[in-house]
Parts: C-alpha cells; sequence; structure tokens
C-alpha cells in the first residue's frame, strides 16, 4: 500500500546564501554581482569599500529618492536596484 503525499506540509525552497541566481545591482554607481540574498546592511556597506560605522547605506527609489535604511536590516536585494552610502561620521575640523 503506497502512501499518499502530505502535500499540506510541501517544503519549501532551501534559500541559504548562494543558492539562488547572481543579481546585479550598484552602491554609489559602482556595479557588484552577488547570489547571496538577503545581504545585512554592514556586508554591503563594506562591499562598497567604506566603513559601516560611520555609514549608512541609502536606496535610491525610483524618482531618484533616497531611503536610509535602517543598521539592523537584511536587505533582500533584487536585480537592478541602487544604493549609495550616506557619509554620517564627525567632519575634522582642520
Amino acid at each position: 500500500m503506497t502512501k499518499k503525499p502530505d502535500t499540506k506540509r510541501a517544503a519549501k525552497p532551501d534559500t541559504k546564501p548562494g543558492d539562488g541566481p547572481s543579481v546585479t545591482f550598484t552602491i554609489d554607481g559602482v556595479e557588484y554581482t552577488t547570489e547571496d540574498r538577503p545581504q545585512k546592511v554592514a556586508d554591503l556597506l563594506c562591499l562598497a569599500g567604506v566603513d559601516p560605522k560611520d555609514h549608512d547605506l541609502g536606496l535610491v527609489g525610483p524618482q531618484g529618492t533616497v531611503r536610509k535604511l535602517p543598521d539592523d536590516v537584511d536587505v533582500r536585494v533584487k536585480p537592478g536596484m541602487r544604493f549609495v552610502t550616506i557619509y554620517n561620521g564627525t567632519t575634522p575640523v582642520v
């Protein structure tokens, strides 16, 4: 006797980093490609070569508006997303 599969408990696709198709996005106009989604804000800032302690990450919207992302969020990177780094550190006095 064969048992019917339990359709109520279907397995979800595995979403481990590196399992998805690669996506291309930009930070400060520089193009990057990743397979890891979601990404931590700090990881994206490090990828851009800036210190997360002194910078925030902004998401550029369709009209060019910039929305600052909270430091503690995971960003689900999608193809074509545009980000900018925002300096928030102290400005040295010369």
